[in-house]
Order: structure tokens, then C-alpha cells, then sequence
């Protein structure tokens, strides 16, 4: 990976240099993926992108086109280098002439201690982020949010209206200071994928999912409603794209003597071509901000099941376009999923409308512009007066 150490080259006038801010890189999904597009289609006349991770490694991060990646290699907050550290980040920002840090960072304290040093080191703007409905937020971490979202940070970006009001209830972040954006998704990639019709149906029929595999995530109440199912629909293959706790949902699987049925497939590279197979396409989710994987879903063309939390609904109409059910119901689940596999008409209708509304709402070329505007338009007003650095107390 380059890094940005070099003499800096002029600032070109009307650009405004951004540096998207991570604690580490967990690989191509979530905020990472979304990343990944968006420098891919954001207008490089207006916005000079950076990226900065804060500790772990690059090795995982593809090569990104003219965006430099710098790592901090920090140990943690509460680390004798520390200081030292925020040092080499203030120079870094002040090298880098930093107009904007994104950050793209869950934990708190990391957002305060890149905000801090932001507002010590000439950047105009500091922006938060939230793509989740804070199922992890203690209440230290609340705390250190209110401050940091008061004093630090001007501008939020949350990726739907329910994130957007998680933290407008948990951190007292104002409405106005938040922009809702949804997540991109390049469609072209899911283009040469058939939309899903009864008459191109597998045989067996094929349910699935993509995320990782931990209890957020639903992972157990998608293996217990495939038990459900098989009661009614004993041919049926059910398969689980993800990485994480295999083993635990292994043994989960086994208990329930399905192993014929259920299969963990692990991390695949080529997830249009596994959608391809499926046909239905399910989220178990006991939260979410607003997925991905349920935009993958709707830009293959499949029919979808998925759990009623955080966004989900404001990308699947109940009925229109897929099908929503409370979480935590694996029997809930399984009639969804039912009901898809018998009412094939159905079905197809839902998979028809969740391409078409994919394709025109949430197109990554039209969306990457409403970033630039975001970044353009919040030079507008001036900056919350920012702590002294001097003061351990302001750094948390």
C-alpha cells in the first residue's frame, strides 16, 4: 500500500480533501464494501480521497485507485504512545492539508480521540458516522458519544432513517445535523443474473443467506427455521454464506439432525453467482443498520424473506416487494419462507419489484454524487468550538 509521506502536491483549488477514518479494515463488507464503491463513482474533481486506519493491518485493503493509505499502527487508547501517536496523526492531517474526516469508526473513543486531534490540526470538518441501530452502545459509550457529537463532531451520515433515530435517541445528536444516505450498490454487477421466475426455479428448491455468522446476525434462527421448513418441504437445500462461528453453528445444525439439508459454505468470492442459485433470499437479522446483503438480494432478482429491524423496511415493502417478519421468530420465518416456495407467482412479482426498486433508488453512479454534495455543503456553517488538546480529560 502507498502511503502519503511524499512531499504533498498542491492542493487544487475546489477539491476538498477527505480522509475516510477506520479503527481496522474487517475485510469487503459493511462500512469497508460501501468505501470500496463509493471511491469507485465519487467525482475525483471534487472530492481528493485518503484513507487512514487507525490500528491492525492493510493487509486486507485491495489496491485502492489515487487514494493513499496510511496506517497509524496504534496499540490502543490507553497506550503509554498515545500521545505520540496523535502527534503523528496531527501531522499527517496537516501534511495532507485535510479539509474532512469521515470517520467510519463504532467505538466512541475512537471517534473522539481522531476528532480531537482533527480540530488541534487545521481540519474544518469532522464527520460522524452511523450505519446501525447502536445494539452496542453501553452506556459509557453513550456518554462519550454525547460529548464527542456536542463539541467535536459537526455532521453525521447515517445510511437510513432508523439509524438516524437510534442516535438522536442514545446520543442526543441533533436531527438537523444528521443526513441520511443510503447504501450503493453497483446493479451492473447483477446484471447478467436472470431475474427469478417460477419457471427458472432449482430443483431442489434453494434457500440462503449471506452474512457473518454470530448471533446478531440471526444466524441460529435461520437454522432453526430450516428445521421448520423440512417439515413441510423435506428436499430443500438451505446454505449460509459467511465466515465466523462455524463450529458453534455446526453443532446447532447437527442437534437438529439436518445436516443433509443445511450447509456453512464459509467466505465465497463471487457472491452474485451464489444469489444466482437461490430462490429465496433471507435475512435473520436481530438488528441491522441498513444491509447489504438485502440489496444484493433485490439487485439478483430473488425473492426475499427478512427480519423487520432497523432499515430493512425501508428497503422491503411488506407484501410489494418481499416479505418482513419480527425477529427472533424462527416460526415467523419459516411460514415466510413457506409461503415463497408455494405461491411461486407471488414470488416472482416480489422478486420482479425489489430489482426494479434497487435499480432506481440506490444505484451507486447517482448516490456517490449526493456525497460530494454532503461534504460541499457542509463548509456552510462554522465549526462547534473544539476542546484544548491540552486537556487529557477532553481526549477521553
Amino acid at each position: 500500500m502507498s502511503t502519503p509521506n511524499s512531499p504533498t502536491t498542491k492542493k487544487i483549488r475546489g477539491k476538498r480533501r477527505v480522509c475516510f477514518v477506520f479503527d481496522r479494515w474487517e475485510g469487503r463488507a459493511g462500512a469497508e464494501l460501501q468505501l470500496l464503491v463509493l471511491l469507485r463513482h465519487i467525482d475525483r474533481e471534487r472530492i481528493e480521497p485518503f484513507v487512514l486506519l487507525l490500528h491492525g493491518s492493510d493487509e486486507l485493503i485491495p489496491e485502492l485507485p489515487n487514494c493513499p493509505v496510511y496506517c497509524l499502527n496504534m496499540s490502543g487508547l490507553r497506550s503509554l504512545s498515545i500521545f505520540a501517536k496523535a502527534w503523528e496523526l496531527r501531522q499527517f492531517f496537516k501534511r495532507n492539508k485535510i479539509d474532512i474526516v469521515q470517520a467510519l469508526v463504532i467505538d466512541n473513543s475512537w471517534l473522539t480521540f481522531v476528532a480531537c486531534v482533527g480540530r488541534g490540526s487545521g481540519v474544518k470538518k469532522i464527520f460522524g458516522f452511523r450505519v446501525d441501530m447502536g445494539f452496542w452502545i453501553t452506556p459509557m459509550q453513550a456518554r462519550i458519544g454525547k460529548f464527542a457529537h456536542r463539541f467535536l463532531v459537526d455532521k453525521v451520515i447515517a445510511n437510513a432513517e432508523a439509524c438516524k433515530k437510534s442516535i438522536v435517541e442514545q446520543e442526543n445528536v441533533r436531527p438537523e445535523n444528521i443526513f441520511v444516505v443510503p447504501n450503493l450498490i453497483e446493479t451492473g454487477r447483477y446484471a447478467d443474473i436472470p431475474t427469478w421466475t417460477a419457471e427458472n426455479a432449482q430443483k431442489p428448491r434453494r434457500v440462503g443467506i449471506v452474512g457473518n455468522l454470530k448471533p446478531v446476525k440471526g444466524t441460529d434462527v435461520f437454522i432453526d427455521a430450516a428445521k421448520i421448513v423440512l417439515e413441510k418441504h423435506p428436499d430443500a437445500q438451505f446454505e449460509l454464506a459467511g465466515t465466523g462461528e462455524m463450529g458453534h453453528y455446526q453443532s446447532q445444525i447437527e442437534r437438529l439432525g439436518i445436516t443433509q439439508n443445511v450447509r456453512l459454505l464459509g467466505s465465497l468470492s463471487d457472491i452474485p453467482a451464489f444469489l444466482s442459485t437461490l430462490d429465496v433470499a433471507v435475512l435473520s437479522s436481530r438488528s441491522e443498520g441498513l444491509p447489504n446483503a438485502i440489496m444484493e438480494y433485490m439487485a439478483a432478482g430473488r425473492p426475499c424473506v427478512v427480519t423487520d429491524v432497523g432499515g430493512c423496511g425501508e428497503l422491503i415493502r411488506h407484501g410489494q416487494n418481499g416479505l418482513l417478519v419480527p425477529p427472533e421468530n424462527p416460526s415467523a420465518l419459516a411460514e415466510g419462507i413457506v409461503d415463497l416456495l408455494e405461491h411461486p407467482d407471488r414470488a416472482e412479482q416480489f422478486a420482479t419489484a425489489a430489482r426494479m426498486d434497487i435499480s432506481e433508488k440506490y444505484e451507486a453512479s447517482v448516490l456517490a454524487n449526493r456525497w460530494c454534495e454532503i461534504y460541499e455543503r457542509g463548509f456552510c456553517n462554522s465549526p462547534p468550538k473544539a476542546p484544548s488538546l491540552d486537556n487529557k480529560r477532553d481526549m477521553i
